[in-house]
């Protein structure tokens, strides 16, 4: 490395040419590296879903779902399967173990499931897909007064433009059903030309086609054959021959059956938009696509193109803009990272000479920029997390620039050759400074193998400050000491006055921390050589005392913090079997409920507070969703979502949590909802309680989770309690008499004609432009919507002959499930609630679950077992990986000490110094009244790297001076007197780095605080906790080996210990 270092300092050809390689390949890479809002990943999960018209869950449940999972649960690599089960439709979910190929695995799950041949007749093809927590960039209301063939034939052209588009790839529809054509025959036309329903859906099939009929060759050319009759509209439909009577006469299909060519009639979808019907564009970001090209493509093409041809009463609108969050969020940690940049430069200046602060600045810009190239090749984007990895690194990576830096300056302060200098002081500090950055990316790297979908949402801030921290190493050996070996002659003339001006400052500055250093410093590091062990004693008394903070309450812990931001959303759910049209008079209520919330804070506020106003009767969850937020969402006509987006948080005073608590408040009780739910959140890793139940029979499995909601109603701070089991709708059962054999009647004939009246026979799908349009046929709505109808609809026998149902067949009543969910084979219940992190937290309930109440359940109800999901679940992996990444991490550090230091034990004095750095991070959480969570970890991990880098060049240079021949405390005092300005630097430059987020209002900033508060403020405390631990703790060593080797082992006298300087040593002839 010596060598290397020399040749880069005297060839400044090379050393420039690596500057710009970097500078320019970095800059290059960051005009095209992927930009958006949280970065985007698969989920380790492969999903099946079979769609089963007309199929209960329970049927879906057993024709579908539990063949699925008998087939796929020998794959391996699969963690574990969850099954949902739904009306006319079934998914089955494998989760993968961590490290599992999922190329490999989701091509062995559909092989195992393609080889399935008892699926119902009814069901589609299996779809395989893997699942992933792709959002879209925005989306694209369009809405007013107008029909929904409108509104959809609207979306539909928008879409063919946007797509035309080079920026724009995939577009999706939402809000508007499906198109049908319903083709129904009443009763009384059936039995007037003797048909039955199945032979009109064969009619309609057959009387539909488009057929290539070969081809015949003349002499000069091919002439293709073709058959063409398929039918697209209406009127194509009711021409269609149903019969020919014997006269030769013929029957049209319009004269047998009326034809409704509207909307998909089993689907519950309504939208609506500020009051309006409306139809919704998901416009998404893939490939190398960037969000901010997406936006600006998508508002030209509304305001130059669209508005124009927008029919009367129809509007355009962009809603749930990522790219507007994007770039407010680019901005927000770009200011706030220049902001910090400028104070480390100005710091460094005030310290060190301009050229050293200037050069310093450049090594930490040319780290960020080389940073770029690497990422396009990990599939690392620009979003908000890699860009707050950067800002970290801020304050880190300036840490080997100070010590080089420095070094050489004071190498550059004697006389001689400046080359000679800049040379000598990096060789001098280079060993140290490898292992000290190597040091900090062991400790970061356990933050890149923490499992769970919340390891992969944080992931990209340890890979950037391992990138940059490397390529920082890079540069201040190899860039830096060439750039630092001219000293810069004295310019002729008088300095300027700000020159003049800087030079005042810097001598006061020097001067006073000259002073601090001879008086107060060294009184202190000779209290602590001498009286080690009072030193150590007040250190653990300190160390105690702040993680009793912790552990008694003081400071409250949440495992992932709120992160709001424009939506405010309200979900609700209905009793089963409340209609659409029902549920959507609930949401009126919700909406009336929310405008009375936003007018009273509007008023306080003196400002409009919201831009518009979002209805999804029939899906839910759609605006504020989890980072694992993928997959599957059944639509069901009971639930429903209202959102209010809020105008930009930057420009108001009311929080999105504020109006949340208010439109709560407003709304109240809902006695007529099933459940009701109120968020704030952009992101979510599940609720803080959800407990997974089952039991081994459904009246168990019903007396649990109503025990469970009981106990956690008797919970202070806790709300919004719900569970996904539903009592489910009402259902009529058949089966058939005995007596109905004799008259040729089989099950599946009884079965089959009663499907095809009520939920109808699907003839055929047609291609219609391009839209899949579903063709059934079935009886008339006013025939088949009441239990009469049932009653009065008569069954067709083999013989011709129509028999009245009831005589066939009994009718019973029951009950199914609206929804099934499963888990690896067996059937659970969820129970969620959210909490006031003001009065409780999860943990704390979870807690009380755990330890009495669960268990006093179980005793009642014998075979009940229970799991925590939600946040819980997502803790659980992450503290599994955390636990052993940072004892391999531990190791790895260890190693990475001992071999600099060549001693088993100083690589202990050091790592024991890692618990006295958390005591800053400790307290000031408390100051801030900031909770503790997964964030924080990550602000302590770069406080241990950055704790454990001081340690090190303190107890380096303390070996350095030891060899040299002075005594063990002397040595110790030289080294905190010597390296107190690089550490002192070091711990300022982190701070400032990091001050500006830490006192950023900006609710876009808050949930990044806790990693800021953990590093910056506790770098500023642990700065003075390891000036007087490190000389204590390697005294006691020091002390406490010479006791073992002259008492115990029977030496003269101790060994001396010269780490990396004991050829220094042998050399010295005073030694």
């Amino acid at each position: 490395m010596n060598r290397a270092i020399d040749w880069f300092a005297r060839n400044g050809v090379a050393a420039n040419l690596l500057m710009l390689l970097l500078l320019l390949g970095g800059g290059a890479a960051a005009f095209t590296t992927v930009q958006e809002v949280f970065p985007e990943f698969s989920l380790d999960s492969v999903q099946i879903q079979v769609t089963y018209p007309g199929g209960s869950p329970e049927e879906v449940e057993q024709s579908i779902v539990r063949r699925i999972e008998d087939r796929i649960e020998g794959v391996e690599g699969i963690d574990r399967i969850l099954g949902t089960a739904t009306e006319n439709s079934g998914v089955v979910t494998a989760e993968l173990k961590r490290g599992t190929d999922l190329s490999r695995a989701r091509t062995d799950i559909k092989s195992e499931v393609d080889r399935i041949t008892a699926f119902p007749e009814e069901a589609e093809q299996p779809i395989v897909t893997e699942v992933t927590n792709r959002q879209q960039a925005l989306q694209i209301a369009l809405y007013g007064d107008a029909s929904e063939r409108t509104l959809k034939e609207l979306a539909q052209r928008v879409k063919d433009d946007l797509t035309r588009n080079p920026q724009i790839s995939f577009v999706r529809i939402g809000g508007v059903r499906d198109y049908e054509i319903s083709v129904e025959a009443s009763r009384e036309a059936l039995r007037k030309y003797g048909m039955r329903l199945a032979e009109v859906s064969r009619i309609v099939r057959e009387g539909s086609l488009d057929l290539p009929g070969g081809s015949v060759e003349t002499d000069e050319e091919e002439i293709v054959i073709r058959t063409e009759g398929q039918n697209y509209t209406k009127e194509d439909f009711e021409d269609i021959v149903a019969l020919t009577r014997d006269d030769g006469t013929k029957v049209r299909l319009g004269e047998v059956a009326s034809i409704q060519d509207g909307f998909a009639e089993n689907s519950d979808l309504i939208t609506r938009f500020n009051g309006e019907p409306a139809a919704i564009l998901n416009v998404f970001r893939t490939g190398q696509e960037q969000v901010l090209d997406i936006e600006e493509t998508v508002k030209t093409y509304l305001d130059d193109d669209l508005q124009a041809s927008l029919p009367a009463g129809v509007q355009a609108a962009i809603w749930q803009n990522q790219a507007e969050s994007l770039r407010s969020r680019l901005n927000l940690l770009i200011e706030n990272g220049i902001l910090g940049l400028f104070l480390v430069v100005l710091t460094l200046t005030l310290f060190l000479a301009p050229r050293l602060a200037f050069w310093t600045s450049v090594g930490i810009f040319l780290s960020f920029t080389g940073t770029f190239i690497l990422m396009q090749y990990l599939d690392v984007s620009i979003n908000l997390l890699s860009l707050f990895g950067f800002i970290l690194s801020i304050g880190i990576v300036v840490d080997d620039a100070i010590v080089v830096g420095e070094n050489v300056y004071a190498e550059q302060e004697g006389t001689g050759d400046p080359l000679e200098a800049s040379i000598r002081g990096t060789q001098r500090v280079g060993i140290p400074v490898i292992f000290a950055v190597l040091t900090t990316v062991a400790a970061f790297s356990p933050l890149l193998f923490i499992g769970g979908t919340i390891g992969k949402f944080l992931g990209d801030i340890p890979t950037i400050v391992i990138i940059v921290l490397l390529l920082s190493l890079v540069e201040v050996l190899l860039i830096l000491p060439y750039h630092l070996s001219e000293r810069p002659d004295q310019e002729p003339g008088t300095p300027t006055l700000p020159i003049r001006t800087l030079n005042r400052v810097r001598r006061w500055v020097a001067a006073q921390l000259w002073t601090f250093v001879r008086g107060p410093l060294t009184t202190a590091l000779r209290f602590a050589t001498r009286h080690y062990g009072v030193t150590l004693v007040a250190g653990v008394s300190v160390l105690f005392i702040s993680f009793s903070f912790a552990s008694n309450g003081y400071i409250g812990f949440s495992f992932f913090p709120s992160v709001q931001g424009k939506l405010v959303t309200a979900q609700l759910e209905m009793p089963v079997g409340t209609t659409p049209e029902a549920t959507e008079r609930m949401t009126a209520r919700l909406q009336e409920t929310g405008y009375e919330a936003i007018e009273a804070l509007e008023a306080k506020a003196g400002q409009d507070l919201v831009e518009n106003v979002y209805v999804a009767v029939g899906r839910q969850p759609q605006a504020n969703s989890d980072p694992g937020a993928g997959g599957f969402t059944a639509t069901q006509a009971n639930v429903a979502e209202v959102s209010f987006e809020m105008i930009d948080p930057e420009e108001r005073d009311i929080t999105s949590a504020q109006f949340e608590e208010r439109w709560r408040a407003e709304t109240g009780r809902v006695p007529s909802a099933r459940s009701l739910s109120f968020t704030a959140n952009v992101v979510s890793v599940g609720k803080p309680v959800s407990v997974e139940l089952s039991a081994p029979t459904p009246d168990k499995l019903d007396r649990t989770v109503a025990a469970v909601q009981d106990s956690l109603a008797r919970f202070g701070g806790v709300f919004d309690i719900k569970s996904d089991q539903e009592q489910g709708k009402r259902e009529l059962e058949l089966s058939m008499k005995p007596g109905a054999r004799t008259l040729g009647l089989s099950l599946n004939d009884l079965a089959g004609q009663v499907r095809a009246a009520f939920f109808g026979l699907e003839s055929y799908r047609l291609q219609r432009g391009q839209n899949e349009v579903r063709v059934y046929t079935r009886l008339p709505d006013d025939q088949r919507n009441s239990i009469e109808d049932l009653s009065d609809y008569r069954i067709r026998t083999a013989a011709g002959a129509q028999v009245p149902l009831e005589e066939v067949a009994d009718v019973s009543f029951g009950y199914s499930p609206s929804q099934i969910n499963r888990q690896d084979g067996r059937r659970v219940v969820t129970v969620t609630a959210d909490v006031d992190p003001g009065v409780t937290t999860g943990n704390a309930v979870k807690a009380s679950l755990q330890s009495s109440v669960l268990p006093n359940i179980q005793r009642a109800i014998p075979g009940a077992t229970f799991t925590f999901g939600g946040q819980q679940r997502q803790q659980r992996k992450a503290q599994s990986a955390l636990v052993i990444g940072f004892l391999l991490a531990l190791f790895a550090i260890y190693a990475l000490l001992a071999i600099p230091f060549r001693s088993y034990l100083q690589p202990l004095v050091i790592m024991s110094t890692i618990p006295f750095g958390w005591i800053g991070a400790l307290l000031g959480h408390l100051m801030l009244d900031i909770q503790l969570g997964l964030l924080s970890i990550y602000g302590i991990v770069g406080l241990s790297g950055v704790i454990v880098n001081d340690a090190l060049v303190m107890l380096d240079f303390a070996n350095e001076e030891r060899a040299e021949g002075r005594d063990w405390p002397d040595a110790l005092v030289r080294a905190g007197q010597m390296r107190f300005r690089p550490i002192l630097l070091t711990s300022l430059t982190t701070f400032l780095g990091l001050f500006p987020i830490i006192v950023e209002q900006s609710v876009q900033a808050q949930f990044l605080i806790p990693m800021a508060v953990s590093l910056g403020v506790g770098i500023v405390f642990g700065t003075a906790v390891l000036m007087m631990i490190v000389p204590s703790i390697a005294m006691f060593q020091d002390r406490a080996v010479g006791w073992v080797q002259t008492r115990l082992l029977g030496y003269d006298e101790p060994v001396k210990h010269f780490g990396p300087y004991e050829e220094r040593h042998a050399g010295d002839p005073s030694a």
